[in-house]
């Protein structure tokens, strides 16, 4: 998925919070974090820290991935044959 602002992050890990059906409170024990850090970075995830974001990440079982705006999409296609 493309991701381009902290709005769309946020909307997207809040999207995977609820589809593996957890609580902002079950989300944030997993991971030693607050229900209200939770809440704040669902909300106003421009103001999250990074190691507080990696943390959140790791909860609901996402990692983040960084492509280069300048690769192509053919690029980055799988070429070899299996």
């Amino acid at each position: 998925m493309l991701i381009r602002s902290p709005k769309e992050l946020a909307l997207f890990v809040m999207s995977q919070r609820k589809a593996l059906k957890l609580s902002q409170s079950e989300m944030g024990g997993l991971v030693g974090l607050q229900q209200k850090t939770i809440s704040l970075f669902e909300n106003k995830p421009e103001n999250i820290q990074l190691d507080t974001l990696f943390r959140i990440l790791s909860a609901v079982e996402l990692d983040l991935n960084i492509v280069s705006k300048k690769t192509s999409s053919t690029e980055r296609q799988w070429t070899e044959e299996w």
